[in-house]
Order: C-alpha cells, then structure tokens, then sequence
C-alpha cells in the first residue's frame, strides 16, 4: 500500500536555491506567487505557482 501523495507544486527555481546555505534571502526574489493561466484557454497554465511555504496561502 503506498502513502498518498499531495498535489503541491514545484518549488520556483528562486526557492529551491533559497534552501542552499548562504541563499536564504532569494525566497523574497521568487515571484510565481499564483498560478498564471494560458491565455485564451481553459485549465491549461503557463506557469504553476510556487510551492513553497514561504507564500502559500
């Protein structure tokens, strides 16, 4: 039996540096804070949000 899984998204590529020791300030440089839809479509995203707790809500 597998453990279920969570649908977070990936972490940006600004945090996911930012858990690197030395890089803890580049969690304010991320800014996929929402997810952004492809224009003119519907449930097609162009760009997922970013996972991180830092700013999720």
């Amino acid at each position: 039996m597998s453990a279920p899984t969570t649908k977070t998204p990936p972490l940006s590529a600004a945090c996911t540096l930012a858990e690197r020791p030395g890089y803890k300030a580049l969690h304010r440089e991320c800014t996929q804070t929402e997810d952004v839809p492809l224009p003119h479509s519907v449930g097609i995203l162009l760009m997922r949000r970013c996972g991180c707790t830092c700013h999720s809500s």
